[in-house]
């Protein structure tokens, strides 16, 4: 369920949708373990590091990202940076056709765009490859030098 709801832009979700608890979903298929986030969720990588401490290998993000001042760019920064901090895949499906911005993606673990779509419906088709993840990791054990015990002291952020 929605975790993040996109009060944001001049819109208000809240005012139609409640936002989910914290349940995840993790989920392996054909020796590749999957994490789910969505939409505006992306915009928050506490979530999608979670998914990889779970083990999701590639992130899958379904979206209807709205069109706005700068929201198309704030889409492919985002769902890069996603990968590359977590040297997982993201596998980002906008949906398209006004408002929506389209531009479905996959993204490989060092942030490269393996494909692409623009603003028109498309099939957007690519290999994920579980050793690409682990070459990656190797090369940048980023993941293995978080440091929770350092985390935990900070005082949690509740409004800015």
């Amino acid at each position: 369920m929605k975790i993040h709801l996109y009060d944001a832009f001049g819109y208000r979700e809240s005012d139609h949708v409640a936002a989910g608890g914290g349940d995840t979903l993790v989920f392996a298929l054909d020796g590749v373990t999957f994490g789910v986030q969505t939409c505006y969720d992306v915009r928050f990588p506490e979530l999608a590091r979670h998914l990889v401490a779970r083990g999701a290998e590639v992130v899958l993000l379904p979206a209807a990202w709205v069109q706005g001042p700068l929201k198309e760019s704030h889409w492919e920064v985002l769902v890069r940076a996603r990968a590359v901090e977590n040297t997982a895949y993201v596998a980002a499906a906008g949906l398209t056709g006004r408002p929506f911005t389209g531009s479905s993606m996959l993204v490989d673990p060092m942030g490269v765009t393996v494909a692409r779509a623009g603003d028109e419906e498309a099939l957007v088709a690519g290999e994920v490859d579980p050793e690409r993840v682990r070459a990656v990791r190797r090369t940048n054990p980023s993941l293995e030098h978080v440091r929770p015990d350092v985390y935990a002291g900070w005082t949690a952020v509740t409004h800015i």
